[in-house]
């Protein structure tokens, strides 16, 4: 459970997540401890600006701690973007992080009641706003997306679909996602968003695994899926160039850590496993 705005004991050292926006402050030098772990008095701010306890990182409680602009300086850190936590190979510290980033994100958006206007105000008891006004309270926005690895079996070399889109870097190809719909299911969401991005029906849909997505604020279901008819067309305006490459002749693909690498690897598995 988050404990808002709470500070850890006096001379208890614990783990600081210090997050802006989607930076966060991480060590310098890669050999040592990605964050601080310090008593609040070493901390600038741990005193006077927003914190929350927001679990346990190595044994240890975690904190995190906002910052309007990221210019805190700590000796031996420097503001780095949370996507560069994921390719440190620590699941725990991406999460936390992402956590973290997501509550600054809810806090920093929510400063106003969405049903009167007024002023709202950060409860005491749970992590929520509440307007003084008209009573209504306020939770953390959650969007949940799907994604899913596509393969078929062509009998002589299976293939997997991947797609580059308009915000990926040159060369850099993945699998398919969307954002679910008000009254879908995410097995629905797969199925649209599969024919509306590429064309194509699939079926033994399968779930996988899960990530939280903090971009601001997604939740992403993983799937695996087998291609079941319909010509390839892509959605130009979300996907730029795609195609269906053999499992052993991938593309430059999304790195460890990322929830498409994973499910790219479930396949490759699973295909290698049934072969």
């Amino acid at each position: 459970m988050i404990q808002p705005d709470i500070v850890p004991e006096p001379n208890e050292q614990v783990w600081w997540f210090i997050v802006s926006g989607n930076q966060m402050l991480l060590a310098e030098q890669p050999e040592e401890a990605a964050l601080p772990f310090l008593d609040a008095t070493k901390v600038p701010g741990a005193n006077t600006e927003y914190t929350a306890k927001i679990g346990t990182y190595r044994d240890a409680p975690a904190f995190m701690l906002m910052q309007d602009s990221p210019a805190m300086v700590l000796p031996g850190y420097h503001w780095q973007p949370l996507r560069n936590s994921m390719a440190m190979g620590d699941a725990d510290l991406f999460a936390l992080g992402g956590r973290a980033c997501q509550i600054q994100h809810f806090l920093g958006t929510h400063r106003f009641c969405g049903r009167c206007g007024s002023h709202t105000v950060q409860s005491r008891d749970e992590l929520a706003v509440v307007c003084p006004e008209c009573e209504f309270t306020c939770y953390p926005r959650i969007s949940p997306c799907i994604i899913v690895a596509i393969y078929r079996d062509t009998g002589s070399s299976p293939e997997l679909l991947l797609a580059r889109g308009v915000r990926h870097p040159e060369g850099m190809f993945s699998v398919l996602a969307g954002f679910v719909e008000s009254g879908e299911s995410l097995e629905q969401c797969l199925h649209r968003e599969v024919f509306e991005e590429a064309g194509v029906l699939v079926t033994d849909v399968r779930y996988v695994t899960s990530q939280i997505w903090p971009f601001p604020h997604s939740l992403m279901a993983g799937f695996i899926a087998r291609y079941a008819g319909g010509d390839l067309v892509l959605e130009p305006t979300e996907l730029l160039e795609g195609g269906w490459f053999a499992l052993d002749q991938l593309p430059r693909t999304p790195p460890s850590g990322t929830i498409a690498a994973k499910l790219i690897a479930t396949v490759k598995a699973e295909v290698n496993a049934s072969s």
